[in-house]
C-alpha cells in the first residue's frame, strides 16, 4: 500500500475486540485475529502472529516454541495454518519479549513450513536481535508499500467487464460518463487514463486489459474456423 493510502500506526484500538467481546457474551468465539496481514510484491501474503514471552516464563524468546505449548493454543496456531493455505501465505510467528525486560534483546523468526493437529511439523528460525530484527522488518513492511497501485488493480481485476464499464470518471473531460462510454467514442482518453494516478486508471487499465483479451480470443476464434 502506498505512502498516500497507508499511516503510521497508533495506539492499539481494542474497542473492537471489546465489542465482539459484548455481543457474543460466554459464547465462544469462531474468530482468530491477525496481528498482520500484508501483501509482498514476490511472497504473496504474509501472515504474522506475534507470541510474547513473560518476564516470569523459564524460557525466553530464542529458546521458547508453540510446541511447548501446544495444547493450551493448537486451535489458535491450526487456524493460522488454514489461513496461511486459503490465502497462499507465508505464516511468520515472532517470539519477543518486552522492552525493559531481561530477553528484551532477543528475537525469534519462525517460518512455519508445515503443520498438522500434532504440531508445527517443519520450520525455519533465525535469531536477531531487536535491533537487528527491527531492520528485517522495516524492509519488509517497506517492499509491501510499494504495493499501493497493485493494491488498486488486484481489486478491479475481480470485477467483471460490464461492472467496470459502469463506472463513472470522477474527473477531466469526459466527467460523469461512463468508461463504457468514453471507450465506444475516444478509446485514446482510457490509454492515457491508464497511465495516471487519477480516480479509476486502474479500473481503465483493467477495463481496455479484459476488452483486449476478449477481442484477441474472438481473432484466433475466427482464424480458426476459417
Amino acid at each position: 500500500m502506498d505512502q498516500k493510502i497507508s499511516k503510521r500506526l497508533g495506539h492499539d484500538d481494542s474497542s473492537g475486540f471489546e465489542f465482539s467481546k459484548e455481543l457474543l457474551g460466554s459464547d465462544s468465539t469462531a474468530a482468530i485475529n491477525f496481528d498482520r496481514l500484508q501483501k509482498h510484491p514476490r511472497l504473496g501474503y504474509v501472515i504474522i502472529e506475534y507470541l510474547l514471552c513473560e518476564e516470569e516464563q523459564t524460557v525466553t524468546p530464542y529458546t521458547s516454541h508453540p510446541n511447548r505449548y501446544w495444547n493450551k493454543n493448537a486451535s489458535k496456531f491450526l487456524a493460522l495454518w488454514r489461513a496461511k493455505l486459503d490465502f497462499h501465505a507465508v505464516l511468520y510467528l515472532v517470539n519477543y519479549a518486552k522492552k525493559g525486560t531481561r530477553a528484551e534483546d532477543e528475537v525469534l523468526l519462525i517460518e512455519v513450513l508445515d503443520m498438522d493437529e500434532r504440531g508445527i511439523q517443519s520450520d525455519t528460525r533465525k535469531q536477531y536481535s531487536r535491533a537487528e530484527f527491527a531492520k528485517w522488518f522495516r524492509k519488509l513492511n517497506q517492499e509491501c508499500l510499494s504495493e499501493g497501485e497493485a493494491l488498486l488493480t488486484d481489486i478491479y481485476r475481480h470485477k467483471s467487464t460490464e461492472a467496470l464499464g459502469k463506472l463513472t470518471l470522477q474527473g477531466g473531460k469526459h466527467q460523469g460518463e461512463t468508461i463504457e462510454s468514453v471507450y465506444l467514442k475516444d478509446p485514446t482518453y482510457l490509454q492515457w487514463l491508464r497511465e495516471t494516478n487519477y480516480p479509476y486508471s486502474k479500473a481503465a487499465l483493467c477495463y481496455l486489459d479484459t476488452i483486449n483479451n476478449r477481442n484477441r480470443k474472438s481473432q484466433r476464434s475466427e482464424r480458426s474456423t476459417t
